[in-house]
């Protein structure tokens, strides 16, 4: 086949495919622009998902009427002169190909006035065709309006996800940007109905309100700091007030939000100690740095970033949050066990006594017992707790250590899967129905996920933009916090992968008796026998193990009896 020049417009499509990836990436894209141009309220409505309007409107700066047809031609930017000005770039979009690209894919009308100008311009293009530019009356400022996005490329059209789906991500994105910019005020507008504004009061802490939530807000600790040219502001989370995964943690460079593997593992580093295992903070993070230190054009949609110093940055970040964190709470003691010596050595070593290696943790190298092998458990006599954490019992084969949490977590999330494949999930309705508020991202989760939490007994319905009225919970968590349980669902990226299992496991969690809680004889023993009758009653949903054995063999060979 001889090699030919491609037309204008299957360039221009091609070139459209590294900056739109989906309806977000539109957003993104005029958001920033919004900001560049100097606004100070910035309001994005949508439709479809995106798919069918994206509507951005800002009080900024607006677009000269000379400029107006310049802005759509690929290349043409206002934020750049020559090739050294990407050394020191300080605006967000500057890549001169956004409106472009948006073009090429997408119907477009833009309205726009400058503060000296007689009058406002419209400007229209169907797919990348301009129509003559007419006047218009408008105060200063633009808005774009982008429609019928991808419709003459059905095969981009067809890979977009559901509404929900891709009303989440615009969700993100705006969330993303009214963090970054708690001065600007930000609304979002899904489908006729307010989804998200911010007061644009300058205060992080409001923002941070208005799409986490007040309880949240209320509880972060402020963060500062600086060292040479390097400065960090934001809030962080107290240890208790964690969350299962990383979608709590939002990072901006120089007002830039970024992800960034470098600065995830700063933060937990931080929390070193502080935290369990498997949790994770809530942080909002702006890292502000020379722009020569940084390479922000390493990725088409400018999401990911390059530091000059990795160590540097790696090391000032968790420095910052480690000092502000021990300056709110004492560094709990972790007591270290002093070396064993002579037939004690012997004895972890003895057969009978199983064991596995860890990787080293903060303390140095420990063994951990192995869980017993077995998937089935013999009759087990309940002797006592010890630490209100662990189980002691009896067995033919010698002595067992049961993590009371652990293995009641098995149990719950056994039984909760069982009713579900029944179809007879128990609820527990309440007296007087329960408001529960939700953030934007949360509220766009629930329509996708509305049946799995019918199937489990959650009974719910919306009542107001933002709020959901609960009328009943899954049964194993009546008295228990069954509002952590839901938010965790709902922000859980597992959750829209695996559903199911995802639910279970945070029910059977919040359902558990929990570590630290002192059990009468009898509640060991019903505790120990629904263990018996579990199917995998060796680990729990998360895989730590819920017990260890110490055979008779061991004991007899430490008080030399063999």
């Amino acid at each position: 086949m001889p090699i030919r020049l491609l037309d204008p417009k299957t360039v221009a499509r091609i070139a459209a495919g590294e900056v739109v990836e989906r309806p977000a990436s539109v957003v993104k894209e005029l958001v920033e622009n919004a900001i560049d141009a100097g606004s100070r309220r910035i309001d994005v409505e949508i439709r479809g998902g995106g798919a069918s309007l994206i509507r951005v409107t800002d009080d900024g700066c607006g677009i000269p009427l000379e400029d107006l047809p310049l802005a759509f031609t690929r290349h043409a930017t206002s934020k750049l002169s020559s090739f050294d000005d990407l050394n020191t770039i300080g605006t967000l979009g500057f890549r001169g190909e956004a409106l472009g690209s948006i073009a090429s894919v997408a119907d477009i009308e833009v309205t726009t006035a400058t503060a000296g100008g007689i009058s406002g311009s419209v400007l229209a293009l169907r797919s990348g065709r301009e129509d003559t530019i007419r006047p218009v009356a408008r105060s200063c400022g633009t808005t774009i309006s982008v429609s019928q996005l991808f419709r003459e490329i059905p095969a981009r059209l067809k890979f977009l996800k559901s509404d929900g789906t891709e009303t989440g991500h615009i969700v993100t994105t705006v969330s993303n940007y009214a963090l970054a910019y708690p001065e600007i005020r930000f609304r979002l507008t899904v489908d006729g109905r307010e989804s998200l504004a911010t007061s644009g009061n300058s205060k992080l802490r409001d923002a941070v309100a208005a799409i986490l939530g007040r309880e949240t807000s209320a509880r972060m600790i402020d963060l500062s700091g600086n060292d040479g040219a390097f400065s960090i502001n934001g809030l962080v989370s107290a240890p208790e007030n964690s969350r299962a995964n990383r979608t709590g943690m939002y990072f901006f460079v120089n007002r830039r939000w970024v992800r960034s593997q470098i600065l995830s593992r700063a933060v937990e580093e931080g929390y070193r100690g502080l935290l369990t295992v498997g949790r994770y903070p809530i942080a909002i993070i702006n890292l502000s740095l020379p722009p020569y230190d940084i390479d922000i054009n390493i990725h088409p949609a400018k999401t990911e970033i390059k530091f000059r110093e990795d160590g540097k940055v790696f090391e000032f970040v968790r420095r910052a949050v480690r000092s502000v964190l021990l300056g709110e709470a004492p560094v709990p003691v972790v007591p270290i066990s002093p070396p064993m010596i002579g037939d004690t050595v012997a004895a972890y070593r003895a057969p009978g006594f199983q064991t596995m290696r860890q990787p080293a943790d903060l303390y140095g190298e420990r063994q951990n017992v192995q869980a017993t092998p077995s998937q089935t458990l013999p009759a087990l006599r309940p002797l006592g707790q010890v630490g209100g954490c662990y189980i002691l019992a009896e067995g033919p084969e010698g002595l067992y250590i049961i993590d009371q949490h652990a293995a009641h977590e098995r149990i719950m999330f056994e039984k909760v899967l069982d009713e579900r494949e029944k179809r007879s999930p128990m609820s527990q309705a309440f007296l007087e129905p329960q408001n529960l508020d939700l953030t934007p991202a949360e509220i766009s989760r629930v329509t996708v996920l509305a049946k799995t939490l019918a199937s489990y007994g959650f009974i719910i319905e919306s009542f107001g933009e933002r709020t959901l009225l609960v009328r009943a919970i899954p049964q194993a968590l009546s008295g228990k916090d069954w509002q952590s349980a839901l938010h965790e669902f709902l922000n859980s990226p597992e959750s829209l992968a695996r559903e199911e299992a995802r639910l279970a496991e945070l029910i059977a969690c919040h359902a558990a008796v929990r570590a630290g809680k002192a059990l009468a004889m009898d509640e060991i023993r019903a505790l120990l026998l629904d263990l018996e009758k579990a199917q995998v009653p060796n680990s729990c949903p998360h895989g730590r193990p819920t017990l260890m054995k110490l055979e008779i063999s061991a004991l007899e060979h430490y008080f030399k009896r063999t």
